[in-house]
């Protein structure tokens, strides 16, 4: 999928600045161990304003709260809507937006990095790769410790650098090298799944009785990743047919209020975290290659993800009970079954 001109210039840009600074400024530090017996506080750094690319950090945030389980651990992310999906996770105390918008005003920028600097962390965490947000975050706020993957066009302020993978992983998985640099266990000691940990409260509180025997579906993505609504409809007659007693929720963007089919029940929730409670509570969740599928799977939900133009390799959902499918050439009747098949296989392993 191509992107846009003003998208490939600004990467091109920031890519160059960030290369020339490091080749004048900085020193590649040397890699040894961080004195892990000093780390109290946690600084997790992701600024990104997509809702997948926050829940990929929910496996290094949940690893972090297992090696360092007295430790405070704090997070800073990009766009404020998505805090709330991290801000109610048990294990995670403190959530900071860094809104684009605050880059329009300096004094709001330094406000908020004093607030930040009056924490003093042990460690920082810079979960992503080449990110000139992070990179950003890296010079303002300060940490004994800062721990993030090594790149030649980085101009990212480490004290400790972490080798970048050498093969193509999901982008979830590939922070979880991080924990093999901050102890003795490898990353598979680690859950690989995504998880915002919602508690049964919470679940409890939205409960619907439409909703415990449903299968909810989401019709939104981005661009080409979008499956229209005629394709849906067939699906869903195709499910039907399959299994007469299915029946199914129409998960709504909160911009659009028209339903799939007139009759059937609706969702429409901008709180992501309660629509993440609310998609808990369903049977399974359907959708294309975009955010609410990692939401669902972050909610333990069995998710099946339909990838109409792109591959799940990277991006892919990674639930126990979840199921990455390429549509390619297969017919309607086909993805159903296979949908099917899955979810009865799913049913009978509990």
């Amino acid at each position: 999928m191509a992107q846009a001109f003003h998208i490939k210039l600004r990467k091109k840009l920031a890519l160059f600045l960030q290369s020339t600074l490091r080749k004048i400024f900085l020193k590649v530090p040397e890699k040894t161990k961080i004195d892990t017996s000093i780390i109290q506080k946690i600084l997790v750094v992701r600024i990104n304003y997509r809702i997948g690319n926050i829940l990929f950090t929910t496996p290094l945030l949940n690893a972090l709260s297992k090696q360092f389980p007295d430790a405070q651990i704090d997070m800073i992310l990009g766009a404020p809507f998505i805090a709330p999906l991290i801000e109610g996770m048990p294990n995670i105390n403190k959530v900071y937006s860094f809104d684009r918008q605050l880059l329009k005003h300096p004094l709001d920028v330094l406000s908020l990095r004093k607030e930040i600097n009056q924490n003093e962390y042990d460690l920082m965490v810079l979960s992503s790769g080449l990110s000139t947000s992070d990179t950003l975050i890296s010079w303002l706020i300060h940490a004994k410790n800062k721990i993030g993957f090594y790149d030649k066009n980085s101009f990212k302020n480490l004290t400790y650098i972490v080798d970048a993978p050498t093969k193509v992983e999901h982008e979830a998985l590939v922070p979880l090298l991080i924990m093999e640099e901050l102890g003795e266990s490898s990353r598979d000691s680690f859950d690989h799944h995504l998880d915002i940990r919602l508690t049964k409260e919470e679940k409890k509180k939205v409960e619907t009785p439409y909703c415990t025997q449903a299968i909810g579906i989401f019709r939104d993505a981005r661009n080409e990743k979008k499956i229209d609504d005629a394709w849906w409809r067939e699906l869903i007659k195709a499910l039907k047919e399959l299994d007469a007693s299915l029946t199914f929720v129409d998960i709504l963007d909160p911009n659009s209020k028209v339903p799939l089919e007139e009759d059937m029940q609706t969702i429409s929730e901008k709180n992501l975290r309660i629509l993440a409670a609310k998609i808990g509570n369903l049977k399974a969740f359907i959708c294309g290659d975009t955010g609410p599928m990692h939401l669902s799977s972050a909610s333990k939900t069995p998710t099946i993800a339909l990838f109409k133009t792109t591959s799940p390799t990277l991006y892919g959902t990674l639930g126990r009970d979840d199921l990455s499918l390429e549509m390619k050439e297969k017919s309607v009747k086909e993805i159903a079954k296979e949908i099917l098949d899955h979810l009865k296989e799913s049913e009978g392993k509990i």
